[in-house]
């Protein structure tokens, strides 16, 4: 009994041993095999896409030539009364330039809508000449005849009465660059492109710009007709080379006096000269001073805005702006803010000039 207890205890404990030894031998194996280490997936890399062309902006130059000629067969088609083709041309060149709104072109195109407006209700108002009547039967008598002869003479002077009367014309003056003074018979009256009435008869007509006159021509203008001036003045306008700066001459200062240690020893010292004051100017020169200044009157009966001279406001027409200076003036009109009227005008020394603004 007591050798199967020993026998026993010996098989328990050595099952334990051998339990005891694999289990050291499977975690001696598992410290000596390295741990499998996490790999991530390759992140793929963003193709780099080159950025498309810069898109070139439409060329100005082009622009700005199609306008020009534009500009020149519309200001063609005016020389040649013709004011459709005219509006036609001055339209397409403002279409191509919409913000430019302060150009030339737009007074040109609303120049030629107001002679084809004019020109299509002088062809409506024209007189159609009347068809003798079939049923009216020719007379036969003296009396007859001659009373027939005093209602066609009196018909026919009815006709012509409107005709005879004098009327006026249109001077249109227009130029390449624009913006150049018109005078008209020695005034100043508008700035290129202009539409000015005048009376029919002969003009001298000047192109100018401040002192500079660059273009003089004599016109005729018929009654009730049209007479364009279209000048290029281009070459003209070219800068010219600028004046050399006057220098100054300073003012002669006279020597100081000798001091006392420059004087003779025991000689008398000379006393220090005092310098004589200026004489006040001559009333003369005041009265030539005031006498180179001059008035300008300006009205405005087709443009209620606020009148500027030489860039300072005088208010709304009627105005009377005295004492300026002689020589030219420039005169604006501007309607809340914006300058809707430009013109020079010569002021004359010592007179009052009447400007009127179309």
């Amino acid at each position: 009994m007591k050798n199967q207890k020993t026998w026993i205890a010996v098989i328990l404990l050595g099952t334990v041993a051998v339990n005891a030894g694999a289990y050291l031998m499977v975690r001696s194996r598992k410290a000596a095999q390295p741990e499998p280490v996490a790999t991530r997936p390759p992140v793929p890399t963003p193709e780099v896409v080159p950025p498309p062309p810069p898109v070139a902006p439409p060329s100005e130059d082009a622009n700005a030539g199609l306008v020009r000629a534009l500009r020149a067969s519309g200001l063609a088609a005016l020389e040649d009364r013709d004011y459709d083709r005219a509006v036609a041309q001055f339209t397409e060149a403002l279409k191509l330039r919409p913000n430019d709104k302060d150009s030339d072109l737009t007074r040109l195109l609303g120049i030629a809508t107001d002679l084809r407006s004019r020109d299509q209700g002088h062809a409506a108002q024209a007189p159609t000449p009347r068809e003798a009547s079939p049923g009216r039967a020719t007379p036969r008598t003296r009396a007859a005849k001659l009373a027939a002869a005093r209602a066609a003479r009196e018909q026919q002077a009815a006709q012509a009465g409107p005709q005879e009367e004098a009327k006026g014309g249109l001077l249109l003056v227009t130029s390449t660059p624009p913006g150049l003074v018109v005078m008209v018979d020695g005034r100043a009256v508008d700035m290129t492109p202009a539409r000015l009435p005048v009376s029919a008869g002969t003009h001298r007509v000047v192109l100018a710009q401040g002192d500079r006159r660059l273009y003089e021509e004599t016109v005729e203008v018929d009654a009730d007709a049209v007479r364009s001036l279209n000048r290029d003045l281009t070459a003209e306008l070219t800068p010219a080379a600028p004046k050399p700066a006057a220098v100054p001459v300073a003012a002669v200062v006279p020597a100081s006096p000798p001091t006392a240690s420059a004087a003779p020893t025991g000689g008398p010292v000379a006393p220090a000269r005092t310098p004589e004051p200026t004489p006040p100017p001559e009333p003369s020169v005041a009265k030539a001073a005031v006498a180179q200044r001059g008035d300008l009157e300006v009205t405005s009966p087709g443009l209620y805005g606020e009148v500027w001279i030489n860039g300072r406001p005088y208010g709304f027409p009627p105005i009377s702006a005295q004492a300026l200076p002689s020589g030219p003036a420039r005169v604006e009109v501007r309607v809340n803010g914006e300058v809707k009227r430009r013109m020079t005008v010569e002021v004359e020394p010592g007179r009052s000039t009447r400007v009127r603004v179309k």
